[in-house]
């Protein structure tokens, strides 16, 4: 079962984080659930908790640019102008993997999602432990959880640590951009809408 701790001992709760544990803990968006990225036992656990198919990778949270570069190989220009205006926020962006990322977070892909969530909690937990492969916090193919009460009774016997920081704001997943033959193309459509990209393309 699950240590829950409430966001105003979240000291507390990193100093029991261990680099096998799966921590769930709310962002701008919905609850994610997060796991050191060179641990392959903490990245089986999210897959087998979320009943999650392997052939679907996770995604990278980061604390900031410098994190981001951590785990990506470059920024393309246009990437860069979208990530200088929307982030922190609710876009995520596909960029190539470093080498050093292990393919078991990409399922082989040689790239990868990242994004620098626009939530306090979420930013102090990623300044602490470093980048996160993270996913949502619900069951695979259910509607996504935004509410800390929810992530402890659908997954709270399978998640090591949950922070409970109430509800999310935006509650639904974040826009995700891939760049192609150096086009921008979104995958998915979140609260950054496409006319917004756009302009921002544009400038």
């Amino acid at each position: 079962m699950a240590k829950v701790y409430q966001t105003n001992i979240l000291k507390e709760a990193l100093l029991n984080y261990k680099n096998t544990d799966i921590i769930a803990f709310p962002t701008d968006t919905v609850y994610g659930i997060g796991a050191n990225l060179f641990s392959i036992e903490a990245i089986n656990k999210i897959y087998q908790t979320k009943h999650r198919p392997g052939h679907k990778p996770l995604a990278v949270l980061c604390a900031n640019k410098q994190q981001i570069l951590q785990v990506v190989k470059e920024i393309p220009p246009q990437m860069e102008l979208l990530i200088n205006h929307f982030m922190p926020g609710a876009l995520t962006v596909i960029l190539p993997k470093k080498e050093e990322v292990p393919d078991f977070v990409t399922s082989n892909l040689p790239t990868i999602g990242v994004r620098i969530p626009n939530h306090k909690i979420a930013l102090e937990i990623l300044e602490k432990v470093g980048p996160l492969a993270t996913t949502s916090a619900n069951l695979s193919g259910n509607k996504s959880l935004n509410d800390a009460s929810d992530v402890i009774k659908r997954l709270g016997d399978n998640i090591d640590i949950i922070i409970d920081g109430g509800k999310t704001d935006i509650q639904i997943p974040s826009t995700v951009v891939t760049i192609l033959n150096d086009e921008i193309k979104i995958i998915r459509e979140g609260s950054i809408e496409k006319e917004m990209i756009q302009q921002v393309l544009n400038k």
